[in-house]
């Protein structure tokens, strides 16, 4: 098998994802490169279930907890990924999890009903992490006025730093999150650059807002490095511990928890729905539906041909009032901006070594 870039639009001949993806190559049957990466990460989730297995993960978090308030921390964001974490660790495994939500602001009602309809039910400690709303606000504006694709760094960031702060101060080593092969399996990197990196954040905010970052939770390399090598804190994906399936776990959580549907994923959110139906389509020709649809077919939980009736239709996005502001600011691309990627990038190297799902 040989796979070769392509100069011209093209899609791929399995899934759906296409040259909007600048690192897309295809091979002589037309498969792209992404279908055979999700075939071989799919291989090495199968084999993490055996061995050591998922039973052993569990017994390992229990076992950490011990002496303990809690095994795990999971932040809620109404999403049936994180939603479905929850179930399965309280409801079937009868783990001890301390649960979060980060107010910002943007989360649907329907999002906030699901957080609190779980939370009653399953008997969880739940806490609204509030942060400073005027700074998280002007970090998003500098994003949108640095004209980089992806301006949902700022909310990843500042859940990321809340984790490991929450996880710290309460003495947890396990961080849980919905993050699953199942659905997110094809993510292309072109799509954007990855929210971990503090010296990109402070130096945007720095350019368009002329003031330093204060007041939001922030996590440093440093602080990141000694959280997961010295203090030992581990990141758990437990979706991967099973056949995950989006539908049918929606069915549950809905019979389960009286759970309501928000429609496709990530839009738990107003800004990430008009980010992702929005910003990246109109300002980058990106649309974010095509990954998520192709993950959702190499793991056989779509057709393609449903997929493309899908993308017939235009993405609906929420009127902001400020898409023709945002869309004559210049378009840039996250290496005008200061990064410490090289780090990054050697770390996510470090990270593909190890035991799948725990990263």
């Amino acid at each position: 098998m040989s796979l070769s870039p392509s100069n011209n639009f093209r899609m791929c001949s399995r899934c759906v994802l296409d040259t909007s993806a600048t690192e897309i190559k295809f091979d002589e049957k037309g498969i792209c490169n992404f279908c055979y990466e999700f075939m071989k990460k799919e291989k090495e989730r199968q084999a993490a279930k055996v061995h050591p297995g998922r039973e052993w993960t569990v017994y390992e978090m229990k076992k950490a907890g011990e002496g303990r308030k809690y095994d795990a921390i999971i932040g809620l964001s109404g999403g049936v990924d994180s939603a479905m974490c929850l179930h399965y660790l309280v409801a079937e495994q009868g783990l001890r999890v301390l649960c979060f939500n980060v107010d910002n602001c943007w989360n649907d009602k329907k999002a906030d009903e699901n957080i609190l309809r779980m939370v009653e039910k399953l008997k969880v400690p739940f806490y609204r992490y509030v942060i400073d709303l005027k700074e998280f606000s002007d970090l998003q504006i500098a994003f949108v006025r640095a004209g980089v694709k992806n301006i949902e760094i700022p909310t990843d960031h500042v859940l990321q730093a809340v984790s490991y702060k929450m996880a710290i101060e309460n003495g947890i080593k396990y961080i849980v999150n919905g993050g699953n092969l199942a659905t997110e399996g094809v993510m292309p990197e072109s799509f954007g650059y990855q929210p971990r990196d503090l010296r990109h954040i402070k130096a945007i905010f720095k350019k368009f807002m002329g003031r330093k970052l204060k007041n939001l939770p922030t996590i440093s390399l440093p602080q990141y490095l000694y959280y997961r090598f010295v203090k030992g804190i581990k990141i758990i994906q437990p979706l991967d511990f099973y056949e995950y399936h989006r539908e049918n776990s929606k069915k549950l959580l809905a019979q389960e928890y009286g759970w309501k549907d928000y429609h496709l994923k990530h839009e738990e959110s107003i800004y990430t729905k008009w980010f992702q139906n929005f910003y990246l389509p109109v300002k980058f020709g990106i649309d974010k539906r095509k990954a998520h649809f192709s993950s959702m077919i190499n793991s056989g939980q779509m057709t393609r041909d449903q997929a493309l009736e899908e993308l017939k239709k235009p993405p609906v996005y929420p009127k902001l009032g400020c898409e023709e502001k945002v869309l004559s600011y210049p378009k840039h691309d996250y290496k005008d901006y200061p990064t410490n990627e090289w780090i990054w990038s050697l770390l996510s190297k470090v990270y593909s070594k190890v035991k799948y799902g725990n990263s």
